[in-house]
């Protein structure tokens, strides 16, 4: 008789085991898809910045081999990667419009006279719960040096 009890005891445990285990199975397995959906939203957000920063970096060099004044060829050239714009209205590097991108070129004519390309207003889409949505990015800006050195 004894040896039933311990039969039908242990019968109850394992079942009891086999649910706690697909909970526990359960609560890992959401706490790793949210860290692999974070991991994505953060590599995309780090590869749009690094392809905006780059964009702006080869813009700028253009522009100051080039033609340093001539913003709307500047522009085009973050946008399209052309000095001029496509005759179809194209769309934008990522989703980037004219309004998106501002060319300056300060103190013209002092040793400080640079060329300086920012990048703003563009945005990225999180996907993660809790915090899912479109933001818009933090502006990027690219200064290069065109200053007379004597």
């Amino acid at each position: 008789m004894r040896k039933g009890r311990a039969t039908a005891s242990t019968g109850r445990g394992q079942a009891r085991q086999r649910g706690s285990v697909m909970i526990e199975t359960s609560l890992i397995l959401l706490a790793f898809l949210m860290m692999l959906i974070g991991a994505f939203d953060f590599g995309q957000f780090l590869f749009v910045q690094q392809a905006l920063v780059e964009r702006a970096r080869a813009a700028a060099r253009w522009g100051a081999v080039n033609n340093p004044a001539d913003a709307t060829s500047i522009t085009n050239m973050v946008l399209y990667n052309s000095a001029t714009a496509p005759s179809n209205s194209a769309q934008g590097y990522m989703n980037l419009s004219a309004s998106n991108v501002n060319v300056s070129n300060p103190d013209v004519g002092t040793n400080n006279y640079r060329l300086i390309v920012t990048i703003s207003g563009y945005s990225y889409t999180v996907i993660s719960p809790l915090i899912h949505g479109t933001y818009t990015g933090a502006p990027i800006s690219v200064a290069v040096p065109l200053g007379i050195y004597d």
